[in-house]
């Protein structure tokens, strides 16, 4: 949630600000800036615009500038409306210190006052301008120790980078809980919040660690720990994916290539994790989390969004194959409900970025009570894949698109494999169950396909239901977490009200929405549920709801019941979500498209929520 860019170096600083910026623009577009130090006039130039990347290269017009140091930033509003004085980087009163900020500063309102108190009046309305106001009434012409200073007053979880026109040869930079890494240079050093926004100029990186500090210069970096000011030493990373790999490929949106990529990532998951002799390996897993894995009391599936109906959906496949009591809990609630943990017990958290504020906080939380930890992480060195006792990633790839699509099938095979894993380890799957497992599970890239090809036709019912305002998703057993993911991808993407609700509640509430104005998406694949599916559609049908079904193909009953029928192959319970999701991640696509609505960058969402 918000994207930081920074360089310092020999090259021009604007064209790398401006294309790190449009990088990072997926996670935050109400407004962009960049400050620069212009070595002439030696002060800060400042550019910014509300709106788009594209808004601020408008501004720009094609401006030159000889800095060879900057940065930049693109944001995602939650102190102040999205305004061009809202926007980063902000100034101090004096205009010698400029800052760019992701998460929140928690005692912003306090360290506010005090500053009023003091003379010093605020432009804006964000926490932000609180930090470049303080690091600036500190300065004394040493930033480093004025961020210092700063820095142990802030409450909350934080990451900036800082600049001053008296010293323009460095910039500094603080992460608390929120990411940020180093990209390594020739005479060059840049900071991001996101390894995207630097790859094109290098693939070596620091990960730096909660309350480290950086002072980064073109040929050197120094990185401190931000209380006992001791030096840390840290080797680079060599980042192995190309930026190609988060290009559109010919496809309009990344939203649809994701979509269409998800038979070859699931393709790869299996292939990286099912060995020859058809046994599971999990590379990053070690004993440890295996002897957990076999011991454990219970599971808690702590995730947010997307994710949490992942886990929602593990909680079926461990009790099922595991024999393992699992819940599965919202992040944000889970760390003020005081849950009852201990040794033991078994914390699974589940996320696309590893860096999610309230992932993060549950984290710490299950830490502190003594469970053990295990991250289910797609973001290779994130915050939660460090931080967690042992992580298992999910190899998706680069995920532009906001809403979530191969992320989450993703997740749901790697949990799949996960709890057949953790099965076997613990008794409860015979061999030859187990290679029955595996084998089924081999088939999914190619059912998904078939899933795809299918899955054309909803194109037809999309141009019937675009232009109506509310959906209800119905779904039962491990097909009830997909109602709500169906839902969420619809609400996130076309601003149009969808419930997800378990099929069996109908009766209590729901059905008294039902009428010949309301389209129902009714999951009824092949499940031990099916028939009391069945008997749902036919009381939507008595009541003439508008009935769209997803059934597995050859379904001779479905046909009808149903205004329109997608279908997906024959396939085991288990895996059904993985199908389901497919035409569910389509129709919300194609709903969109049709509403005209920008899919990869849906108003009032980013892709990697790091504040609570």
């Amino acid at each position: 949630m918000c994207g930081i860019v920074g360089y310092v170096g020999t090259r021009e600083t604007i064209p790398i600000l401006l294309d790190g910026l449009e990088r990072l623009e997926y996670r935050g577009y109400d407004s962009a800036g960049i400050a620069c130090i212009d070595p002439a006039e030696k002060n800060i130039r400042l550019f910014k615009a509300k709106g788009k990347i594209a808004d601020l290269k408008s501004i720009l017009n094609g401006f030159k500038s000889p800095a060879r140091i900057g940065i930049g930033h693109t944001r995602w509003a939650t102190h102040g409306v999205p305004s061009t004085i809202n926007a980063h980087p902000h100034l101090g009163a004096k205009g010698r210190i400029a800052v760019v900020h992701n998460g929140i500063v928690e005692n912003y309102r306090e360290l506010k006052s005090e500053l009023e108190r003091k003379g010093i009046q605020f432009k804006s309305e964000t926490d932000t301008e609180v930090i470049a106001q303080l690091i600036e009434y500190y300065d004394r012409g040493n930033l480093s120790k004025a961020v210092r200073r700063a820095a142990m007053r802030f409450e909350g979880y934080l990451a900036f980078v800082a600049l001053s026109r008296d010293e323009p040869n460095y910039l500094v930079a603080l992460k608390r809980s929120n990411p940020l890494v180093i990209g390594i240079g020739k005479g060059e050093h840049f900071v991001a919040s996101d390894v995207s926004a630097i790859l094109p100029y290098t693939k070596q990186v620091i990960y730096l660690d909660d309350e480290e500090l950086v002072e980064v210069r073109a040929k050197e970096i120094q990185i401190t720990n931000l209380k006992s000011q001791k030096k840390v030493t840290k080797k680079p990373c060599t980042i192995k994916w190309s930026i190609d790999q988060a290009q559109k490929g010919g496809y309009p949106d990344f939203m649809l290539k994701e979509i269409y990529e998800q038979p070859h990532v699931l393709q790869e998951i299996l292939r990286k994790r099912i060995s020859k002799s058809h046994q599971i390996e999990f590379d990053t897993l070690g004993q440890e989390a295996s002897r957990h894995l076999k011991s454990a009391k219970k599971i808690c599936f702590v995730s947010c969004g997307t994710a949490y109906h992942a886990g929602m959906v593990g909680q079926y496949m461990f009790e099922e194959f595991a024999h393992l009591s699992a819940t599965a809990i919202v992040a944000s609630e889970f760390r003020y409900s005081d849950p009852i943990l201990g040794k033991g017990d078994l914390v699974i958290l589940i996320t696309q970025s590893g860096e999610t504020a309230d992932t993060l906080a549950a984290l710490r939380e299950a830490k502190e009570k003594g469970a053990f930890t295990l991250a289910v992480v797609n973001v290779v060195g994130s915050t939660i894949a460090r931080e967690a006792d042992a992580v298992v990633y999910t190899h998706a790839g680069s995920e532009i698109g906001v809403a979530s699509t191969k992320a989450y099938t993703a997740q749901l095979m790697t949990l799949a494999l996960l709890a057949f894993y953790t099965g076997k380890l613990r008794g409860k799957i015979s061999r030859a169950d187990f290679r029955r497992l595996i084998l089924e599970a081999k088939e999914i890239p190619n059912q998904v396909k078939k899933t795809l090809e299918y899955a054309k036709g909803v194109n037809q019912v999309a141009k019937l239901l675009y232009q109506k305002r509310n959906f209800l998703y119905l779904g039962r057993g491990y097909n009830f977490p997909s109602a709500l993911e169906g839902s969420l991808k619809l609400k996130e993407i076309t601003y149009a009200h969808a419930h997800g609700y378990a099929a069996g509640e109908m009766k209590h509430g729901p059905i008294a929405l039902i009428d010949d104005t309301q389209p129902v998406i009714c999951l009824i694949p092949e499940s031990k549920t099916y028939v009391k599916m069945l008997s749902n559609i036919e009381e939507i049908r008595a009541r003439e709801g508008i009935v769209i079904a997803i059934a597995t193909y050859g379904d001779r009953n479905i046909g009808r019941l149903s205004s329109h029928v997608v279908h997906i192959p024959s396939q085991r319970e288990v895996f059904s979500p993985i199908l389901t999701a497919i035409p569910l991640q389509i129709l919300a696509y194609q709903i969109a498209v049709l509403n005209s609505r920008d899919v990869d960058k849906p108003r009032n969402l980013a892709k990697s929520v790091t504040v609570e």
